[in-house]
C-alpha cells in the first residue's frame, strides 16, 4: 500500500503540473528505505523523483533485462537452443534455476520467459553461450550494448546478475535499459506475465512457474492492476531490487528500487 500511495502522489504532482517536472520532489518528503531508487517518465525519459540514482550498486536480478533485449536483437524466436553443460553448471548453488539438463533443446522465446517471469539464471547462461560462445564474450556485448543505450555508470560480468564485485549499475542506467526494453514489444508481453508454462521438451514434461513480481500477481497484498512488469532482483550483497512498470491513462511510469530490505520495502 505504501508504494501505491507513493505513485498516486507522483501521478498527482505530475499531472497538475502544466509543462512537466524533472523531480516531483526530493527523497526526504517520500521516507524511501530502499538505498537508491529513481521514477522516469517512459514517454519522455524526464525524471520525476530520484534517491541515488546515480550511486553504483549491485543490479543482482535486473541484469537480466538487458540479456533479453539482446537475445532478441539478436535471434529469433523460434530458433532452437541446445543446453550444454558448461553453461549450466555455472550457475553457484542458491541461485534461482529452471534446472535445465544437458543435451535439452528449447527455442528462444521459451528460454526468454522462463529467464524473465521465474529468474531463471540457467536459461540466461544458455542463451548468452548460444549467441557468443562464453559468458565472457556476452558481457563484453552487454557492456557494448549499454553504452549505446546511454548507460556511463554501469559494467556487466554475466547475464543473469549473479554476485560479482566488478558487476554493477545505478538506478538511473537501469531505467534507460528498462525504457529501451519496453519499446520492445515481445519483451513487454513477457515482462507482464503473471506465470508461465515452458512446453514439453525432449528432457522433460511441461513445467508452469509463476512471476517473482508480486505486484503482477492477482492475489498478493501487494497486486497493482495497471502494472506492466518489469524485473525483480535479489543477492545477499544487492538486497531486494525491482525495476516495475505501470501504465494508465497514457502515462507510463517505470521505477527502479534498488538495495531495499526487508523484502516488503521493494514492493
Amino acid at each position: 500500500m505504501k508504494f501505491k500511495k507513493i505513485l498516486i502522489l507522483l501521478l498527482i504532482l505530475f499531472i497538475n503540473l502544466p509543462y512537466g517536472i524533472s523531480k516531483a520532489t526530493n527523497e526526504n518528503e517520500l521516507n524511501i528505505s530502499s538505498e537508491a531508487a529513481i521514477l522516469i517518465d517512459s514517454n519522455t525519459g524526464a525524471v520525476l523523483y530520484g534517491k541515488n540514482e546515480d550511486k553504483k550498486m549491485y543490479p543482482a536480478s535486473t541484469t537480466k533485462i538487458l540479456t533479453a533485449i539482446i537475445t532478441l536483437e539478436k535471434c529469433n524466436l523460434d530458433e532452437m537452443v541446445t543446453a550444454h553443460k558448461t553453461a549450466i553448471s555455472a550457475i553457484p548453488s542458491g541461485y534461482s534455476s529452471c534446472y535445465l539438463s544437458d543435451g535439452e533443446e528449447m527455442n528462444v522465446k521459451d528460454l526468454l520467459t522462463v529467464f524473465l517471469v521465474h529468474s531463471s539464471n540457467d536459461a540466461g547462461y544458455v542463451l548468452a553461450e548460444h549467441i557468443s560462445g562464453s559468458i565472457e564474450n556476452f558481457a563484453d556485448l552487454m557492456n557494448q550494448k549499454a553504452a549505446e543505450i546511454g548507460c556511463t555508470n554501469s559494467h556487466f560480468m554475466n547475464p543473469s546478475g549473479i554476485h560479482d564485485e566488478n558487476h554493477y549499475s545505478t538506478a538511473h542506467d537501469l531505467s534507460l535499459i528498462a525504457r529501451y526494453c519496453m519499446k520492445n514489444s515481445t519483451f513487454r508481453s513477457i515482462v507482464s506475465m503473471p506465470k508461465c508454462t515452458v512446453p514439453a521438451t525432449n528432457k522433460f514434461e511441461a513445467r508452469t512457474y509463476a512471476n517473482t513480481n508480486d505486484i503482477l500477481n492477482p492475489s498478493s497484498k501487494y497486486h497493482i492492476a495497471d502494472c506492466i512488469g518489469i524485473k525483480t532482483g535479489f543477492t545477499t550483497e544487492a538486497q531486494n531490487c525491482l525495476i516495475a512498470g505501470f501504465s494508465k491513462n497514457n502515462l507510463e511510469l517505470i521505477s527502479v528500487i534498488l538495495g531495499a530490505s526487508p523484502v516488503t520495502n521493494r514492493w
